[in-house]
């Protein structure tokens, strides 16, 4: 068992980026996650309705297949005709609520190229009309299509906000298979990038609302209203909810980035003790300063170098494999 904190890249010196997320204030992106369930799933609707849901990508960069799971899209993306030997699921986030937007594909096709990966990208299903456990079986669903094509130890499962929280559940849903004499490999490794989770006791609380002054994007107050629309009416297990508190036994190397300015950090100290029960392997790479997700907002001032870092990561995991 190894768990570490490394530093993360920043952007403190970086005068663009302190403009950047004085504008990010100014516009108050919290409000879009603050107010009532139903406040806030009225505008995540009208959102969504407005280009954030599948697309056939018309370019010519990569080749693009269609996979349908559970009845729902999943990309893949492979910059050669036949496919490579590694491939990266990649969750986007959302807060379960907000669909991908264009800018995901075009991401998805920048690690592939970086990592000399296919990458799959699904489009899992909304907490409008779902719940968080219907999300997490569509994105079990892309790891056993994958698994068809795809040795498990050469797979890596990157998720970023809900779709971190989203990878890792992917952990607890397995063993719980696995538990129900089930044989399902594990990735190769996870990368989950800010995830969340449903705060369940007075110190995660604590640690959010500490946090809740210096996050721009996330309020602390969304942690506690997403429980009740990530249920969406049906009894959802707690594992789930509460994913700092999963079943990560068996889980692959794993590793957490945040940035120490995000409300959703609070949340690194029980995934950390969770990961010792488990007897797992895990580092958080912490980015002093940083915001929710900077690690693969590599087009914000300040935040290449740590998009970069993510990237070397998973090519050097990939060297030091042999497979």
């Amino acid at each position: 068992m190894d768990i570490k904190i490394v530093k993360a890249p920043d952007a403190r010196g970086n005068i663009l980026y302190g403009i950047t997320k004085g504008i990010v204030r100014l516009i108050d992106m919290r409000q879009e996650l603050s107010g009532t369930k139903e406040e806030i799933l009225a505008r995540a609707a009208e959102k969504n309705a407005k280009n954030r849901s599948f697309f056939e990508p018309a370019d010519n960069k990569a080749y693009y297949t269609d996979h349908i799971i559970d009845g729902y899209h999943c990309t893949e993306i492979d910059m050669q005709k036949t496919r490579k030997k590694w491939a990266v699921l990649f969750v986007f986030g959302g807060g379960m609520i907000l669909g991908s937007d264009r800018g995901d594909i075009g991401l998805s096709r920048k690690i592939a190229q970086i990592t000399d990966s296919d990458v799959w990208f699904p489009y899992y299903p909304m907490c409008h009309e779902h719940d968080m456990l219907e999300n997490m079986q569509m994105i079990f669903g892309c790891y056993e299509k994958m698994l068809e094509n795809y040795a498990p130890e050469n797979i890596i499962v990157l998720g970023f906000s809900s779709g971190g929280a989203l990878a890792l559940d992917l952990i607890t849903y397995i063993n719980e298979l696995n538990d129900r004499d089930r044989a399902i490999p594990m990735p190769a490794m996870l990368i989950p990038v800010s995830p969340g989770s449903v705060p369940v006791n007075d110190k995660e609380r604590e640690r959010i609302r500490r946090l809740d002054r210096k996050d721009m994007i996330v309020p602390a107050s969304y942690m506690e209203t997403a429980r009740e629309i990530m249920c969406c009416g049906h009894d959802v297990d707690e594992k789930y909810l509460a994913t700092a508190h999963g079943d990560f036994r068996n889980a692959p190397p794993t590793h957490f980035f945040y940035g120490s300015h995000e409300t959703l950090y609070a949340f690194a100290p029980s995934y950390a003790a969770s990961f010792r029960k488990a007897g797992a392997e895990c580092v958080f790479h912490v980015g002093k300063g940083m915001h929710h997700c900077y690690t693969l907002q590599y087009f914000i001032p300040g935040c290449k170098s740590a998009f970069d870092d993510l990237m070397r990561l998973i090519n050097e995991f990939k060297k030091g494999s042999g497979t």
